[in-house]
């Protein structure tokens, strides 16, 4: 980045002078303003524009390469939420407050992106239309909630709650990939061992059984003719299955391919109640989330139907925006729905006749949360023995193949 050279009156009578990195001239300006500077001088220096302009088919910029491959991860944005909500909080302009954060942020792409909204705030525009530029980075629901806080002039109070969900849906999200990491582990492991048996292993066997020339087990005959292809042609078989891999993945990001997946996984028992009672404790946690900050319940429920995952469920929650539209309340178009349980729709019925919905759309996802903890753990204590016993199975039914001919060869010598 750019090294500015500058010379700015702090008072009337003190005069500093010092260097600090901007993109250009104009926002080294502006920065310096922003520190409360008086600018009167402000050049590039000639390092840097030696730098710029010298060989720039040999230049090498380190700063976008790392930020090409730099993510943003949710704890990151979490971290960037709360630090905002206390400097906000304790009084602190905006504008400083996200200048702060920019020297403080470790990721780099994450410090361009708060660097871009302080600039867009410096210039007069709102923090939700800054972050709106950013819709990979701040979903819709924080771009609304942040819109509404600055209408009501509570914008400290909606970051908190900003905080307050980000962290429930890490900790939710933080459960489900957990109980995962033990099957993924197990499946890796034996997928790995069994590619190794069957490719370097057993081939050896089965030149010593070619040589006694004696007749051999049909476990063993259809080991051996495996274990033959596997040894000559174990590079295509690596090749063949990366191609599929890449095909699925790619079938798997368009529409089709994305419908077609989320509908199956709502078919497989044990797995679709994880996913149901997930998608059940986020909605319900969005849509009272941005009830409770004014936003309008055809907005909030627009919104709450993109954050979902599951597209089946997103479907309902599109089916259910459009009974709303047409005068139905939120509770009877809940009841069409499927994969909505009877007990959600109780409780926003409840809601609605109370007129606090998004108070008890935060109960209902407080009660999932617990619900999606119990769910993973009885999906993953009906998987992991499972999948042991597949792979158990298979490793199984090679090691016994193998075994056999060296009985029969043993006691015929």
């Amino acid at each position: 980045m750019p090294r500015f050279k500058y010379e700015a009156k702090k008072g009337p009578g003190d005069k500093v002078d010092g260097v600090l990195e901007a993109p250009d001239q104009k926002s080294a300006v502006a920065r310096l303003r922003d520190m409360g500077y008086f600018p009167i001088r402000v050049e590039e220096t000639k390092a840097a524009a030696a730098g710029n302009g010298a060989a720039p088919g040999i230049q090498i910029d380190t700063a976008a390469l790392k930020n090409a491959f730099a993510r943003i991860r949710l704890n990151e944005r979490n971290v960037f939420f709360r630090q905002l909500a206390n400097l906000v909080d304790s009084g602190m302009l905006l504008t400083r407050a996200l200048r702060t954060l920019v020297a403080q942020t470790q990721n780099p792409k994450l410090a361009e992106v708060i660097d871009s909204l302080r600039d867009e705030v410096q210039k007069g525009a709102a923090l939700a239309d800054a972050m709106e530029k950013h819709p990979k980075v701040f979903p819709v629901l924080y771009t609304n909630l942040v819109r509404a806080g600055e209408a009501g002039g509570m914008l400290d109070e909606v970051l908190w709650r900003i905080v307050t969900f980000g962290e429930q849906e890490e900790e939710l999200r933080g459960k489900a990939k957990s109980a995962m990491i033990y099957p993924a582990f197990l499946t890796i492991v034996g997928s790995i061992a069994i590619f190794i048996l069957v490719s370097f292993v057993f081939p050896k066997f089965i030149v010593i059984f070619e040589e006694f020339n004696a007749e051999l087990p049909l476990p063993t005959v259809i080991v051996m003719k495996f274990c033959e292809f596997m040894g000559s042609y174990w590079w295509a078989v690596l090749i063949v299955l990366g191609l599929i891999g890449y095909g699925l993945r790619r079938y798997l990001q368009t529409e089709v391919g994305a419908r077609k997946r989320d509908a199956f996984f709502l078919r497989i028992p044990a797995l679709n109640q994880v996913i149901q009672k997930y998608e059940m404790a986020k909605f319900s946690r969005t849509l009272g989330t941005l009830l409770d900050n004014g936003v309008p319940v055809l907005t909030s429920i627009r919104i709450t139907g993109e954050t979902l995952g599951n597209r089946s469920i997103q479907d309902e929650v599109a089916t259910v925006h459009k009974g709303v539209t047409e005068g139905e309340s939120l509770s009877e178009c809940l009841t069409k729905c499927p994969h909505f349980p009877a007990l959600v729709v109780s409780m926003f019925a409840i809601g609605e006749e109370s007129g606090r919905i998004g108070t008890v759309a935060k109960r209902v996802a407080d009660a999932y949360d617990i619900e999606v903890d119990r769910a993973v753990k009885a999906f993953t204590a009906l998987f992991e023995p499972l999948l042991v016993v597949v792979m158990g199975v298979i490793i199984g039914f090679l090691v016994v193949a193998m075994l056999l001919p060296m009985m029969t060869l043993s006691s015929v010598l």
